[in-house]
């Protein structure tokens, strides 16, 4: 232990607090990462190279330090506030960038910000988006759309848990709230509560301003409880859009597959059609089949599996 302590004393004579502090890994990342920006603007030129110089020398209160100053006297320069936040994302000190963030409290209709946000999408710095998205959602004004964004993030990954948080705050807030509405009936598609995707639907169906398309969630849920002839109900009242999408003409299909013994397909041609249009490369006598011989075994089994 004492021979540890030596050691240390001596590495921080020679090299500085930061050493001891960050494994050689950090400064392994730091020194080899090509992601930090150029500035053009002449005010901030200086102290944006010097920043990178600190960062990358692994002198890491300077850098720091020079970042923040940077950033208080040129505000509004986006090249800057994207190298603090990858000078941060690359030690993984995230709450302490989140902090800043919160101190310096932009306005929502802060254009450099909003800026910074597009130019992560961008340049697919998707992580330090999620950060950066994370520390606005503690400013005033900004929370709803980072609880949209983030939780928009988690649905894409397939976080339900997480995704699922940052719908319930929303609605919290907004109880109708439309795209957290559809957010949460996805996860419970996902997660297959038949009963609660029935009830997110029931809500979309009072509040849906936007996007209309919500009769996939009455009919999957009615179909999953066994409501065939609901579920069909829901199916056939949706709106063009709805119906040539793949994933809502396959129900629809599977539920006339239950209730008949030779339905007919004549109402689900013309979106079917529409989806081949679009890509879909499934021939028509496998999508429907009951056109083909093979397909009377694939319509027996849907049925018994259902019946």
């Amino acid at each position: 232990m004492k021979q540890t302590k030596y050691i240390c004393f001596f590495l921080l004579s020679l090299f500085g607090l930061e050493f001891c502090r960050y494994p050689i890994a950090k400064q392994d990342i730091l020194e080899s990462d090509t992601l930090f920006l150029e500035s053009t603007n002449p005010k901030t030129k200086e102290c944006n190279e010097e920043g990178i110089r600190f960062t990358k020398t692994i002198q890491l209160d300077s850098a720091a330090a020079t970042w923040d100053n940077c950033i208080l006297s040129n505000p509004n320069e986006v090249a800057v506030h994207l190298n603090r936040l990858r000078f941060y994302y690359l030690l993984d000190e995230y709450e302490i960038l989140k902090q800043k963030v919160t101190r310096e409290s932009p306005s929502r209709s802060s254009v450099t910000y909003q800026t910074i946000l597009k130019e992560l999408d961008l340049r697919l710095r998707i992580e330090e988006k999620v950060i950066l998205l994370d520390a606005l959602s503690r400013v005033k004004g900004w929370e709803l759309y980072a609880y949209e964004e983030l939780a928009n993030y988690y649905l894409q990954v397939g976080n339900f848990p997480f995704a699922e948080g940052y719908f319930n705050q929303i609605l919290e807030v907004v109880p109708f709230h439309e795209n957290a509405l559809y957010g949460m009936a996805d996860i419970q598609v996902h997660k297959g509560n038949w009963y609660s995707l029935l009830d997110y639907a029931k809500s979309l169906e009072v509040s849906a301003k936007k996007n209309k398309d919500y009769h996939f969630y009455f009919l999957k849920g009615n179909y999953e409880l066994g409501r065939y002839e609901l579920a069909l109900k829901w199916a056939e009242s949706a709106s063009p859009n709805e119906k040539s999408e793949i994933h809502f003409l396959e129900l629809w299909r599977d539920t006339l597959l239950v209730l008949k013994d030779n339905p007919k397909w004549d109402s689900l041609l013309p979106y079917y059609r529409k989806a081949k249009e679009k890509g879909y490369s499934v021939p028509e006598s496998v999508f429907f089949p009951t056109l083909s011989k093979e397909g009377k075994d694939v319509r027996k089994a849907v049925r018994t599996g259902r019946s």
